[in-house]
């Protein structure tokens, strides 16, 4: 079965996304073996760049020491408005490629802050769910949604319609 491992910042709090998530998270029992870490966001004191950049070096740091737990070959994919939007058949497909290279993939999702640069040039690739900026909550949320659409688009099953 696949492994996979989502690093994200916070607890969720809104009402109604962690029971979502939850629900999401229970389905992909069916179609991977899921593992979240959610880190704790480092305090922005005050927002002046020179703060912001100190926050982001911190939790870069955090991402990676993550990241190293994971004692398996492993491929990183950082989830930013920067980087390429994908379907959901390509989701399905790049997925089931890396179950079949036996790697573990490790997803990421930043803080309020987003994602810092060093995590973004480390990453293997950079999936965007469209040129909006979500909270994480709410990233937290789609990404869960679509690895259960892709989890069941690759088993067959009716849950994604396409077309």
């Amino acid at each position: 079965m696949q492994s996979l491992t989502l690093i994200c910042f916070g607890k969720l709090k809104t009402p109604g996304f962690e029971q979502a998530v939850n629900d999401f998270e229970k389905r992909l029992g069916k179609y991977f073996k899921f593992d979240v870490r959610e880190l704790k966001p480092v305090k922005v004191s005050e927002k002046s760049d020179r703060v912001r950049q100190a926050v982001q070096e911190t939790e870069a740091q955090m991402i990676f020491d993550e990241i190293e737990k994971v004692n398996r070959t492993k491929s990183v994919w950082a989830i930013d408005e920067r980087g390429l939007a994908r379907s959901t058949k390509s989701w399905a497909e790049e997925i089931e490629a890396h179950k079949n290279a036996g790697k573990h993939l490790v997803l990421v999702i930043g803080s309020g802050l987003g994602l810092p640069r060093q995590v973004l040039l480390q990453a293997n690739k950079i999936i965007s769910f469209g040129p909006q900026t979500f909270s994480h909550e709410l990233a937290r949320l789609v990404l869960t949604e679509q690895l259960y659409r892709a989890g069941s688009l690759a088993a067959g099953h009716p849950y994604h319609n396409e077309g």
